[in-house]
């Protein structure tokens, strides 16, 4: 077998590679059918167990309002109000309000009056009122509803509401509603209910029982003594209600019996089904093979052939054997015997593996281009400042985060003199390398008009002329410019068509610091910007940023807004002496919150600054 196997054709390994890959292939097909079974059935059971959880909570929280409202009720009779002052009425005439309760047999309601827990009126008969469990001495001062395991250790929901004169609490309604109600009316279709308590006590509510012997809390069934026949899907759902403390759990039974049988005959049908397959594939392989082989075969002589010298070999379709005369002498043509050659599909696979190259290549150069962005990222994030102590009576803080590898906006922060500091921030047009580009031309541009001319819209002209001249992509950015002065505190500024800076008083009010609307950059020559300005008194706070701020969203689509921009800084500058890096951290922290995780859409850049009443120590 084995010397067949080394020494055989191709075509014949093929064959008998796939005979016992097919063998092997039906073994673990025909092993892990209950496997797949056993998983199907756990997928459902977790499925299952999430409806009932979802049902069960939404069920107490439904009876939490029935209860809540009932009890309401009858705290606001005026009967309930007589009672609870002296010389009120009689208790005979109090139960009256209880009347509508009486109707539902399972609920238990008690009103109670402080302080020596007198019972004033009851729903229920005597023995229950005894335990320990329903009377307690703690005093409620606000209405709550809870789980809890009565006396009987079976689950029950308990709502409690005080009863106020004034600020004094003289009493309390307590209602119990038996969870066994609550499983009926929320599912009927239940061939039994039991309560497993934390101690692992399974207690029968009430339908057929569990089995007690459960290799595992999540078995996905429970069987009954052999004699019943019967088989059941049980489903454990914690217990819990709004401060998801958990009491037990309870076991929801429902027959399967009928659905397992069907289960289990459609399994056998299957495997029968996958072995008749699996026997004709076999015979239409092996006949594929036998066909698919010839030309092939045909190939790999032909080429052997070639290989030995041999050039007057030749592939034949339909065609019959000939004699041709060369130079006055006989040469036979020998041809292979007649044979149907794919030669489409011979092209295909050749083609096939030059598109494999090609992608090869092409990843290659993706790497390549990958490397380049993550060198153009650096190299872009060193151009940024990167200290912020500029001057001893400032406290401020920038910091930009691309939405991409490179980004379109920029920042920047340097000493025009010993007494005035320039800040710039832009956002340029778009996202990605060009826009990238476009804002470093700026960025050095902006840097260097401004030494140049310390007036922001003298500078922001200059600026603007030279974009207009190199921009063959019609790029356009917007920006502040400013100049501040630490020691006085006066900002002076010019906006082209960027997001307007936000200024926190020192008596709390946060505003905008609006400005006629005007150009943006790159795109007119010639203009002149007007020069703004405001003071910044010691402990205010003033936020320059892109609207990559303003306009971040979550998946939904839903937008962060100004009105949220304001409302964030006013409550991360809470402290005027915060700094303004913890500032800007706490921004951005709010940004990722709303976001939710949701992928940035766009640039963010945030600029935070204070004047202070003395050097940083």
């Amino acid at each position: 077998m084995l010397k067949y196997i080394r020494h055989g054709s191709l075509r014949k390994q093929l064959s008998l590679y796939v005979i016992i890959m097919l063998i092997l292939v039906s073994a673990m097909l025909l092993t892990s059918a209950e496997i797949r079974n056993d998983a199907r059935a756990q997928r459902t059971q977790s499925t299952i167990f999430s409806l009932h959880l979802d049902l069960m909570e939404t069920a107490l929280q439904l009876k939490e309002a029935q209860l809540r409202e009932m009890a309401n009720s009858v705290v606001s009779d005026s009967l309930v109000g007589e009672a609870f002052r002296e010389g009120g009425v009689e208790q005979i005439d109090l139960e009256r309000v209880l009347d509508n309760i009486r109707d539902n047999n399972s609920l238990a309601l008690l009103l109670i009056k402080y302080p020596n827990h007198q019972v004033l009126a009851s729903s229920v008969e005597g023995a229950i009122l005894n335990t320990d469990f329903f009377i307690t001495d703690n005093l409620i001062s606000f209405s709550e509803t809870r789980l809890e395991v009565d006396s009987a250790g079976s689950p029950v929901l308990l709502h409690l509401t005080p009863i106020r004169r004034g600020d004094r609490i003289e009493g309390e309604v307590k209602i119990l509603l038996p969870l066994n109600d609550v499983v009926n009316d929320f599912f009927p279709d239940l061939a039994g209910l039991a309560f497993k308590t934390e101690a692992d006590d399974i207690k029968p509510l009430f339908g057929y029982p569990p089995n007690t012997v459960i290799n595992s809390p999540r078995d996905v069934t429970s069987l009954l003594p052999i004699e019943s026949g019967l088989r059941f899907g049980a489903t454990y759902v914690p217990l819990r209600f709004n401060d998801k403390i958990e009491i037990g759990e309870f076991i929801f039974l429902r027959e399967i019996t009928q659905a397992i049988e069907q289960e289990e005959l459609l399994t056998n049908l299957t495997i029968v089904a996958i072995a008749v397959v699996i026997i004709i594939s076999l015979g239409l392989f092996t006949r594929s093979l036998r066909i698919a082989f010839r030309p092939l075969e045909a190939v790999v002589r032909l080429l052997d052939a070639m290989s030995q010298g041999n050039d007057k070999l030749r592939l034949r379709t339909k065609a019959s054997s000939s004699v041709i005369k060369e130079n006055g002498s006989s040469i036979s043509e020998h041809y292979w015997d007649e044979i149907d050659v794919p030669y489409d599909e011979i092209r295909t696979i050749l083609g096939a593996v030059e598109r494999f190259r090609t992608s090869i290549d092409a990843q290659k150069t993706l790497l390549v281009v990958r490397e380049q962005l993550e060198n153009a990222k650096r190299i872009q994030q060193s151009l940024l400042p990167q200290s912020f102590d500029q001057h001893m009576k400032l406290d401020i803080f920038g910091r930009m985060r691309p939405a991409l590898e490179v980004a379109g906006d920029f920042f920047d922060i340097f000493l025009l003199d010993n007494s005035k500091l320039a800040i710039v921030i832009a956002d340029v047009s778009g996202k990605g390398l060009a826009p990238a580009l476009f804002a470093s031309q700026a960025s050095a541009l902006f840097r260097a008009q401004c030494h140049q001319n310390h007036d922001p819209s003298e500078a922001l002209k200059l600026a603007n002329r030279a974009l207009c001249e190199r921009n063959p992509e019609d790029m356009f950015l917007t920006c502040i410019v400013a100049v501040i002065e630490p020691e006085t505190g006066i900002l002076k500024f010019v906006n082209a068509g960027h997001c307007p800076p936000i200024v926190i008083r020192e008596n709390g009010e946060i505003e905008q610091i609006e400005t006629e609307p005007e150009p943006i950059v790159g795109v007119i020559p010639e203009f002149d910007w007007t020069c703004h300005q405001f003071k910044l008194e010691a402990g205010e706070r003033c936020l320059l940023y892109s609207d990559g701020f303003d306009e971040a969203q979550k998946d939904s689509g839903e937008m962060l807004g100004v009105d949220k921009v304001l409302e964030m800084f006013s409550s991360a500058s809470l402290s005027s002496a915060q700094v303004s890096e913890s500032v800007a951290t706490n921004l951005f922290e709010g940004i990722d919150n709303f976001s939710e995780g949701a992928p940035q859409a766009d640039d963010i850049t945030i600029i935070t600054l204070r004047p202070l009443t003395h050097p940083q120590s």
